[in-house]
């Protein structure tokens, strides 16, 4: 039977012995055998075979089967956090002496592990613009991953998708995409043939602030493989943790529809104010993304960026704030701001955050729940207070 990504979220396994509306959580770090001949179902990698944890267990895997189907995978994996996610995923396939092409605007960290750590493993990263990235395949012919994020963090612009995974096709490399800051919601990356999509799913898919973790998800052949190295990294997620995402999972769908409404109200709002010198949201017909995310998402999504005159101008205008809290997470129901110079985009020289198109002055805003009339006062007095 077909089922709307709503109803995938809320139904799952169930609960096989008392019914229960909610799966049960299995705390159990270790699984007994009924006899050691049953071991051989493990060395033979048998589904629904479980004898520890970190390699596999049933309130995970009930959570890694509804974001598969979330994201119109074939199969899914959890991670202790977003970067456990994004590191494991690249370092199952990348090799001493293989090229990963890279975009030059990133989350902060992933940038920084792309440039600080694989190096040290004798993998060339070479970093791209967005126009760069759509003919890589004629620099960098063999390249061995791909990866990129759209919208990208903090503004927003959108990359094409179909463009990107063309070019990784031609130069026979793997397509790794973030898809964190739409969420499943708002995007399928793998609908465009990208590989692997991972998210932080610390943000939108926990939702609530409480949770750390992060996802990946693609073939079943190419999630075996980041399997492996999932065990041997051992960056698994607690069984405690899991079942917090399930439970933030049935109620995904409203929390991102609704932020989405809220964002595009707000954006609109400072498009208004004469102290905001850009405002950044795939959402506005005039951006310069609209078209290309109006292609490739189904929602525009609760993130936006606005750009004040400088660092002085943001930093007052957060800490006037009473309902965005100065924090630097996202996708949460509480609505969250933060200078990305000061956090996702710290220890970053000049000259990167220019290429990444960061400036001083800019404000991230994650728009949660609030009643959006309640933000936009919040937002305009805090307004007053820049220059004042």
């Amino acid at each position: 039977m077909s089922r709307t990504k709503s109803t995938e979220a809320i139904h799952g396994r169930k609960d096989p012995l008392y019914r229960g509306a909610n799966y049960p959580i299995f705390t159990s770090t270790t699984f007994a055998v009924g006899k050691s001949d049953d071991y051989d179902k493990f060395i033979g990698d048998q589904e629904e075979f479980y004898i520890y944890s970190r390699y596999s267990n049933p309130t995970v895997r009930n959570v890694e089967e509804k974001i598969a189907a979330l994201e119109n995978a074939q199969d899914a994996l959890l991670f202790s956090s977003g970067m456990a996610a994004i590191t494991t995923s690249m370092l199952a396939f990348a090799r001493k002496g293989d090229t990963i092409v890279a975009l030059r605007r990133l989350y902060g960290m992933a940038y920084r592990f792309l440039r600080d750590v694989l190096p040290n493993f004798g993998i060339d990263v070479h970093f791209v613009d967005e126009s760069q990235l759509y003919q890589a395949h004629n620099e960098f012919p063999g390249a061995r991953l791909y990866y990129f994020e759209t919208p990208i963090n903090p503004t927003t612009d959108c990359v094409s998708i179909e463009k990107t995974v063309k070019s990784a096709k031609k130069a026979g490399a793997l397509s790794i995409m973030d898809n964190t800051f739409a969420s499943p919601v708002n995007q399928n990356p793998l609908d465009f043939g990208v590989d692997i999509v991972v998210h932080s799913a610390t943000k939108y898919i926990g939702g609530h602030s409480d949770i750390m973790a992060g996802a990946a998800a693609g073939s079943k052949e190419l999630m075996k493989s980041v399997r492996e190295y999932l065990k041997a990294f051992g960056g698994c997620i607690n069984p405690m943790d899991a079942y917090m995402l399930d439970r933030s999972l049935k109620t995904l769908k409203v929390r991102v529809e609704r932020q989405n409404k809220s964002a595009q109200r707000i954006a609109e709002f400072f498009l208004r104010q004469k102290k905001v010198t850009n405002v950044y949201y795939p959402g506005i017909p005039s951006d310069r993304n609209y078209k290309v995310a109006k292609k490739q998402m189904m929602g525009f999504g609760g993130m936006l960026c606005i750009e004040l005159a400088d660092l002085g101008a943001a930093k007052t205008f957060c800490d006037s704030l009473e309902l965005g809290l100065n924090a630097t997470s996202l996708g949460g129901v509480e609505t969250l701001v933060s200078i990305p110079v000061l956090t996702s985009h710290i220890k970053m020289s000049p000259e990167e955050l220019a290429s990444a198109r960061v400036s001083e002055g800019m404000v991230r805003i994650s728009v949660g729940l609030e009643d959006p009339d309640d933000l936009i006062r919040d937002f305009k007095n805090a307004l007053a207070k820049v220059g004042a």
